[in-house]
């Protein structure tokens, strides 16, 4: 009777003192890292824990720095609660995954730095690595279970029947297979040696597929009009065969009317050579007496000579028959005996009328006086 008092009571105490009791892994493991104070807390999410337990080891870079506190189910994954040192530093995007100590060992959860990355800030208590940074490894159940699905009901079996069809396939056709090889070796070495330009190719037709998905409204558009388009060139159908069998016509037409009109055309182009001969003689003096031409009755520089809108302009004009002669390319005249003293007459002096002073009216006016 009082043994059994005192398992009551013993009872009694474990039942008020362990509300939150869970099993042997509510009870502290002497000699479990961060087991104390100096420590914080990272969940991490796991799609598959395999036999993960906790008070499993917490490794960083194969050193234990932590422990598993608890594993619980959330949603379609596992959430695992690690419990590391504080002198532990790891990124924010820091990566974990399950591993084993070997082939038959136990199970621990690695963290470690992002392997493709940049390490970004630090993990803080709290903090959870997300699914999508996490993985498990292979276990030793999955490798014997893929390796027995292979062998019972694989293609393990099967392999007799492709040797033996593969044999007879080749059987007598040695020649055939190996110039087969060196053909293929040689149209790999030719799609080798083209990388570059198949490359090229693929970038401009990514290009081009880029540049239709841009203008892909328009090429819409114009998918949508081309029946209507097509629908107006058979109704003028008609029209246009007209039309290009008078063009065919005309060209025929404009191909008698140069064939008939050859000989003319020749001789007319030999009948302007002589012109354009003489034409290209004084094509130098063309522009000069062109450009006299165009300052009658003044010289082209004359009014260089002139400080202002007024000027004075005298000519002497010589009239006689010797300067008249000379000029138009008459005889000279004859000399004549001096005539007497009391007959002779003065030979009348040189006519020269002065311009009067004026503009432009009085320029021209005394030219031309």
């Amino acid at each position: 009777m009082r043994g059994r008092r005192a398992l009551l009571a013993t009872a009694a105490a474990l039942a008020a003192s362990g509300c939150g009791f869970h099993g042997v892994y509510s009870l502290p493991l002497p000699g479990a890292e961060a087991n104390g104070a100096h420590t914080y807390t990272v969940g991490v999410q796991l799609a598959e824990v395999l036999d993960l337990v906790p008070y499993s080891a917490v490794k960083v870079n194969d050193a234990t720095v932590g422990h598993v506190t608890s594993i619980k189910v959330q949603g379609s994954h596992a959430l695992v609660s690690c419990r590391l040192l504080d002198r532990v530093h790891l990124p924010a995007n820091a990566i974990a995954r399950v591993e084993q100590t070997s082939v038959l060992g136990e199970k621990f959860v690695e963290i470690e730095p992002p392997a493709h990355e940049a390490p970004v800030g630090r993990l803080h208590n709290g903090d959870v690595i997300p699914l999508t940074r996490t993985d498990t490894d292979a276990s030793v159940e999955e490798v014997l279970g893929a390796l027995s699905m292979l062998l019972n009901g694989g293609g393990v079996n099967q392999l007799h029947t492709i040797t033996s069809e593969v044999a007879t396939a080749l059987n007598g056709r040695t020649a055939v297979s190996r110039d087969l090889l060196d053909r293929l070796t040689t149209f790999t070495s030719g799609l080798d040696a083209q990388k570059g330009a198949i490359i090229r190719a693929i970038d401009g037709i990514d290009h081009l597929a880029a540049t239709v998905r841009q203008q892909e409204a328009t090429v819409v558009d114009a998918v949508k009009t081309m029946p209507a388009a097509l629908r107006i060139l058979v109704d003028d159908r008609r029209r246009l065969t007209t039309m290009l069998v008078a063009v065919g016509h005309l060209g025929d037409v404009a191909g008698q009317v140069l064939n008939a009109s050859r000989a003319d055309l020749v001789a007319n182009l030999r009948s302007l050579q002589p012109t354009l001969q003489r034409l290209s003689e004084v094509g130098e003096v063309i522009p000069q007496t062109l450009g006299v031409l165009l300052t009658y009755p003044t010289a082209d520089t004359v009014e260089q000579e002139y400080f202002g809108d007024y000027g004075n302009l005298s000519l002497t004009i010589d009239v006689s028959a010797k300067s008249l002669l000379q000029t138009f390319g008459g005889p000279a005249p004859v000399a004549r005996a001096p005539a007497k003293a009391d007959t002779a007459l003065p030979a009348p002096p040189p006519v020269t009328r002065w311009a009067p002073t004026g503009g432009i009216g009085g320029l021209l006016q005394g030219t031309l006086s």
